[in-house]
């Protein structure tokens, strides 16, 4: 009876304790699923997705140090357009979690979510360096994640750097790598990835639009409706870049659509002043003028500043081509010419000029002309001084190697002379042995 009791009361426990962990099992799926949402949302709502995860800031201690690592990651790639100072900290503490767990998979994962803080930031830097450790790191982990993500970032950086063929190679690798996964989401990474290298590339823009179309085949077969959105918007980029506009425009008005039913607003003004941009670029003038005011007053609402002045120029360039050349002059110069770049200015002038107003679009055209050179100067000096720290980075390197090369050759010099020592004390001790020993011998014979 006692045995029987026994045994009822371990089978007890071991069923208590598979419950626990069953529970404890289910706690740390939910949970990952719902990070996963948030890192999809982030994409298109980043300040939403941001003060969501600062609302689950106080459990995360209580969470398994893996998932804190996730939860890090994703506040850095949520604020590194908002906050670059939280993103580049979050980063930091994802990097303390995997250097304490040993694990090579996040440390590498926080080197990347660094790099693309430090890029937004056009600090380029140590954004190489970053990427090669990173990289270098993944790869002696079997993790399919963090290597199809370095892998995709060691062909961007080398696309960054000018070498657009050589990082293709890298982002074709991430697909194959992705496929072998099974994974759609990191299938999906990957093939967004090599449809924007492609697009990137000189005469490959018919591979690059063949690209989207199984990109959005793939977000289909996604569980989130993230991926569809993203989907479209990278085609509308790439369509865009083709000179596709009718379907660049289509897919963009989708993205508007789409964002706007699921109550996402956030990217919806500074995406319907594009939307007014290619409205002008196809000539719809009445079409970009209902944009750029709804565009204006959706800014407003989220306090926008940029999307509220750039709407209001579009508003009159719109203005203008329909014919009320005061009232679209009047929105122009009440804009903040802060947020207008040289191209919208050339754009002022061509609308002045075709509806006759030449001598003020000459005007225009010389401001057009010397915001353009004033831009072009400022870009030369940030390329300048960014490969003056990589060349500084480099130099660095290379002193250290030849230091520690120095350092090692010093040593060995100095074991060497150290055993020269000791060799010579021992043929001065053996000479010193030899000649006491011949005059022992010496007496011995007299």
């Amino acid at each position: 009876m006692c045995r029987n009791l026994t045994r009822w009361f371990s089978a007890s426990i071991l069923a208590a304790g598979l419950c626990h962990l069953a529970a404890q099992a289910q706690d740390v799926s939910t949970l990952r699923s719902r990070l996963g949402q948030l890192r999809e949302h982030s994409y298109l709502a980043p300040k939403a997705t941001l003060a969501e995860l600062q609302k689950l800031k106080p459990q995360v201690d209580k969470w398994p140090a893996g998932e804190q690592a996730r939860y890090y990651s994703l506040v850095s790639n949520a604020a590194r357009e908002v906050d670059s100072k939280l993103a580049l900290a979050a980063a930091a503490e994802e990097e303390r979690i995997g250097r304490a767990l040993g694990d090579d998979a996040i440390v590498a994962s926080s080197l990347v979510d660094r790099v693309y803080v430090q890029s937004s930031m056009d600090d380029m830097g140590e954004v190489s360096k970053n990427v090669a450790l990173a990289y270098e790191l993944a790869g002696k982990t079997s993790d399919p994640a963090i290597l199809v993500k370095t892998t995709i970032t060691a062909g961007q950086d080398e696309i960054r750097r000018g070498n657009g063929r050589k990082g293709l190679e890298y982002i074709d690798r991430a697909v194959v790598l992705a496929n072998g996964s099974g994974q759609a989401l990191l299938q999906f990474t990957a093939l967004r990835a090599r449809a924007y290298a492609l697009s990137g590339l000189a005469g490959r823009g018919s591979e690059a639009l063949k690209a989207i179309d199984e990109l959005k085949a793939k977000a289909v077969a996604i569980p989130f409706d993230g991926p569809v959105t993203r989907a479209r918007l990278a085609e509308y980029q790439i369509a865009d870049d083709a000179g596709q506009l009718a379907r660049a425009r289509e897919a963009l008005t989708d993205v508007v659509q789409s964002l706007q039913k699921r109550r996402m607003e956030e990217l919806v003004p500074d995406l319907q002043v594009t939307l007014a941009d290619l409205s002008l670029r196809t000539q719809d003038y009445r079409e970009a003028l209902r944009l750029s005011r709804e565009s204006k007053v959706a800014a407003r609402a989220i306090d926008d500043t940029m999307s509220v002045e750039i709407s209001q120029f579009n508003e009159g360039i719109a203005l203008i081509y329909l014919g009320q050349l005061e009232e679209g002059r009047a929105a122009i110069e009440a804009s903040n010419e802060e947020f207008i770049d040289a191209e919208a200015l050339f754009e002022y002038a061509r609308a002045l000029d075709y509806v006759g107003q030449k001598e003020f679009a000459l005007k225009v055209y010389a401001r057009a002309t010397r915001k353009a050179a004033a831009a072009s100067a400022a870009k030369v000096q940030q390329q300048k001084e960014s490969h003056e720290k990589e060349e500084l980075l480099r130099r660095e390197e290379e002193n250290l190697k030849e230091s520690q090369n120095q350092s090692k050759l010093q040593r060995a010099w100095s074991v060497a002379a150290a055993l020269a020592l000791l060799g010579l004390l021992g043929v001065t001790l053996m000479f010193r042995k030899l000649r006491a020993a011949n005059a022992r011998l010496e007496k011995s014979e007299t």
